[in-house]
């Protein structure tokens, strides 16, 4: 068993510190007194992916003076107990005051995470906070909670277990004119290897220029004939500023945190106290499902079109304006990143000639960078219309609109955003799960958005569909699409009533409705910029890897000598092998081990799958490579449906590690995909063998 981690829970009073500590320990404190005093001392032992944690409910404080019984015990004990962590509160409704204390801590240890409480009450005052910019600044975690609701409490016990044990610098504060009397106090304790040793010796130059009563008398008795040398430069220091130091300190680091933590990291809306009353639509269980599903059809609608094209070029296609639907995907978004990266590396194969390096180089290292960028725009757009719904207060109440049809599934309105951002890509949606304040719900969540058919997914469809051509190529997409989010509600409808006991089967939906307002951009990108950095550090790393180790894969034979033919590299050999495995898919004859390869390649990166089966079969584009494979209708349906379903991207599966922070449930998502897919896809092979067999 790993050793225990200590955790002290610092706060000023009334920044709900003592509601976080009861929601932390579920009520399980036991309370005693602090030695020698009548304040009370709470504290409690939890387990956490596997850690114990015991944690400490320190005294309501302002600062960290030594004038009172509750200072000086939280100031003992930072010093003297070595808590693993320190949980340092503040309040997200008056930030700037409440990140005096944070700040204060900082300057005397970097072993602190800092929880920002009352998150929803600030949303609906028009409080909109850059959590990851003030954590950039500050240098430590910051973790947005609403301990009543649940939100964030599970990634804050996470971060806690993730920072015990490591060691951050202090935080320096800059003071001004001060500086230079702050910098030889410093000097002079510096050389005191006794108190040095303890305490940051900056940290000891502050509190003697505030004449703090401890570090007065702790200098007096343990720096010898320096002690003389420390007062007159403090007396110095206070001709020179002519004020109070104690007070030239704190103004200056209110100062410091108003313009330098906070600066373009907090914005207060002005918001209108009435609502118009076509707002109530968002409330009436007849109009709210349809207007808040409508709403969100027309932003993906609009995302997907600027794109790819599709589905409009799928419309006026079937509406005879082909040419105009190929300018429109030629011209797309996706379309014009897929001719910059062509002319790239025609350019580079032509620039350095056509070897094996510049092969490697061109379609494993370059093709990687465009498998990652290819995704940004989308990402980034479709972050960007949720984050705007998100801060105009919309999308609280498109929540509400489809909760009740959410919970006939046993899902709450919560779900909404993880289900939608899903549809871009699965990490950034299996990672919004954190917002889920019912631990229950997050964990089925987490399971069950990689069904969500993603961008990757979608362009290999795009191309099924369009080789297989006729009715069965225009519904394929859409059919796809629809057997996805059927599979998501009855998997979590099914875990809802197998785990709910029947006197509790509504999902509670627990949200702050904001006034609705006018988005600030600045606040749509914080949001945007959140998820976007997320994908591009977590997926874009993988994407990136696996791109040149499929590369490799595909041109090492089993001898392990390059080779320019994927039929004979290791994957292929491998492939034929397994390609057996889709027979009951109905893929099967001499090209059967294509499909497979793609398979194998579709699990490290769903865009790989389109590559694979064009280099394998040497043809110039992706339709023409399907074709080439020999697939029946029903065959390619059923490949289709598989290859949309059956596991997520490895970046994904990485993801879903990262949140669960367990193999069993990480083996658990696999497996389930697995048999779903492989099921569903035989299934649709046979009706879609008879349908076709009786028409």
């Amino acid at each position: 068993m790993s050793r225990q981690i200590i955790v002290g829970l610092v706060g000023q009073p009334n920044v709900g510190k003592s509601t976080l500590f009861n929601v932390l320990t579920r009520g399980n404190a036991i309370v005693t007194n602090w030695p020698g005093t009548t304040v009370e001392r709470s504290e409690a032992v939890i387990r956490h992916n596997n850690s114990e944690i015991k944690i400490i409910d320190l005294p309501g404080i302002y600062g960290l003076s030594y004038l009172t019984p509750e200072e000086r015990i939280t100031r003992k004990f930072i010093t003297e107990e070595n808590p693993d962590v320190i949980v340092v509160l503040a309040d997200s409704t008056i930030l700037e005051r409440t990140l005096y204390l944070v700040v204060e801590i900082l300057e005397l240890t970097g072993r602190v995470v800092v929880a920002v409480t009352k998150v929803d009450e600030a949303h609906s005052r028009g409080v909109h906070v850059n959590y990851d910019l003030i954590s950039k600044r500050l240098g430590v975690p910051v973790i947005p909670v609403s301990a009543i609701k649940g939100n964030g409490v599970d990634q804050l016990l996470s971060i806690i277990v993730e920072k015990a044990g490591v060691e951050s610098l202090v935080f320096r504060v800059k003071y001004g004119e001060l500086e230079a009397f702050i910098n030889a106090i410093e000097e002079l304790f510096a050389g005191s290897r006794q108190l040095s040793s303890k305490y940051p010796p900056r940290w000891l130059a502050l509190k003697f220029l505030e004449e703090d009563v401890e570090v007065e008398e702790l200098a007096r008795r343990q720096m010898g004939g320096v002690y003389s040398e420390l007062c007159m430069v403090r007396e110095e220091a206070k001709r020179r500023i002519g004020q109070d130091l104690a007070a030239f300190i704190s103004i200056s680091r209110m100062r410091f945190i108003r313009e330098k933590i906070l600066k373009d990291a907090l914005i207060i809306a002005p918001l209108k106290k009435t609502e118009k009353r076509w707002y109530r639509l968002f409330y009436n269980p007849f109009t709210a499902p349809i207007l808040s599903l409508g709403i969100l059809i027309v932003v993906f609608l609009t995302v997907f079109i600027v794109n790819t094209g599709f589905p409009l070029t799928a419309i006026l296609d079937k509406l005879g304006y082909t040419e105009l639907a190929s300018i429109i995907g030629e011209y797309s978004i996706s379309g014009i990143i897929d001719k910059l990266f062509t002319a790239l590396s025609n350019y580079i194969v032509y620039s350095l000639g056509e070897s094996p390096w510049t092969l490697f180089l061109v379609n494993g290292l370059l093709g990687g960078v465009a498998s990652i960028i290819v995704f940004i725009p989308l990402i980034f757009k479709v972050m960007m219309a949720l984050g705007a719904l998100e801060d105009s207060g919309l999308l609280p109440r498109l929540a509400i609109g489809v909760h009740l049809l959410l919970n006939k599934a046993g899902l709450s309105g919560h779900a909404l955003l993880p289900l939608s951002i899903s549809m871009g890509c699965n990490v950034p949606g299996v990672m919004s799960t954190r917002a889920v304040p019912s631990s229950s719900e997050r964990l089925k969540l987490i399971l069950l958005t990689p069904f969500i058919p993603c961008q990757a997914r979608l362009v290999v469809l795009l191309a099924m569909a369009t080789a297989i051509g006729g009715f069965a190529g225009a519904l394929l997409v859409p059919f796809i699409y629809v057997v996805s989010f059927i599979i998501v509600f009855t998997l979590s409808y099914t875990i809802h009533r197998l785990t709910t006991s029947e006197r509790r089967e509504e999902v509670d939906l627990l949200l702050e409705i904001p006034p609705i307002h006018k988005p600030y951009l600045k606040v749509v990108w914080w949001f945007t910029w959140h998820y976007l950095k997320h994908f591009i550090t977590k997926a874009g790393t993988v994407i990136l890897i696996v791109s040149i180790a499929s590369w490799l894969l595909q041109h090492t034979s089993l001898g392990f000598m390059y080779t320019d033919n994927a039929s004979e590299s290791i994957i292929a050999t491998a492939s034929r092998s397994l390609s057996i495995i889709l027979r009951p898919l109905g893929v099967s004859g001499e090209y059967s081990w294509i499909a497979m390869y793609a398979v194998i390649m579709g699990f490290l990166a769903k865009e790989l799958v389109l590559s694979t089966i064009v280099t394998a079969t040497g043809a110039s584009d992706p339709i023409e490579a399907f074709k080439t494979l020999g697939l029946s209708t029903p065959s390619a349906i059923s490949l289709a449906l598989f290859i949309s379903l059956y596991i997520p991207c490895l970046a994904t599966v990485a993801t879903i590690y990262g949140e669960t922070r367990s193999w069993k449930y990480t083996i658990l998502s696999i497996m389930l995909m697995l048999i779903v897919a492989y099921s569903l896809g035989v299934l649709a092979f046979h009706i879609a063998n008879k349908l076709l067999t009786i028409n």
